[in-house]
């Protein structure tokens, strides 16, 4: 797929406006889907960060805060998009 061009307008509502252009309706439609569920992805991984800080805040175990360090770390790289495995 390729993207021939972008345009953002602003609808002087406060939102803003992005227009992606692309080569027919199947490519829009699958580009669309792929970034509603990039942001799902993005929302979980957030969660999950999330709830692994909590139980490092709150536990006073220390196999479990390490687990729980280990798994923040391997998220937010997934997050950051470091961590190409």
């Amino acid at each position: 797929m390729k993207i021939s061009e972008i345009k953002i307008d602003d609808s002087q509502t406060g939102y803003y406006w992005l227009q992606i252009f692309v080569k027919n309706q199947k490519e829009a439609f699958s580009l669309r889907q792929q970034i509603l569920e990039d942001q799902e992805i993005r929302e979980r991984l957030q969660k999950a960060i999330n709830h692994n800080q909590q139980i490092v805040t709150n536990s006073s175990i220390p196999m479990e805060i390490i687990i729980c360090n280990m798994i923040i770390e391997k998220l937010q790289s997934i997050l950051d998009g470091k961590d190409t495995q």
